[in-house]
C-alpha cells in the first residue's frame, strides 16, 4: 500500500500530485501562531436589554394577504414556522 500526500488525503483524489506552492501553503499552515483564542459563541452572542420591545401592530388586509401568499407553508390560515429547541 502507498503512502499518501498531503493532497491526497485533502483532495479525496488518488494520484493527486502536488506543488511546490501547495506545499508552502501547508508549511505556512503547519508554523501558523494561533495569536488568541476566540469564542465563536460570544462574539455572535447580543443581549436582550438591547432589543426592541415586542409589540403588534395592525397591519392592512392587502399587506397580511401579500405577506400570506409569500409564506412558504401555512395550515388553516397560520403561518408555519420550523420549531427551534434552545439549549
Amino acid at each position: 500500500m502507498n503512502e499518501l500526500t498531503s493532497l491526497e488525503m485533502l483532495s479525496n483524489i488518488e494520484g493527486a500530485t502536488s506543488s511546490e506552492a501547495v506545499e508552502q501553503l501547508f508549511d505556512t499552515l503547519r508554523k501558523a501562531a494561533i495569536e488568541k483564542e476566540v469564542n465563536l459563541l460570544a462574539s455572535n452572542a447580543i443581549s436582550s436589554e438591547t432589543l426592541r420591545e415586542d409589540i403588534a401592530v395592525e397591519t392592512s388586509a392587502v399587506e397580511k394577504q401579500l405577506i400570506m401568499d409569500n409564506f412558504p407553508k401555512q395550515k388553516d390560515n397560520y403561518l408555519v414556522v420550523p420549531k427551534v429547541i434552545e439549549e
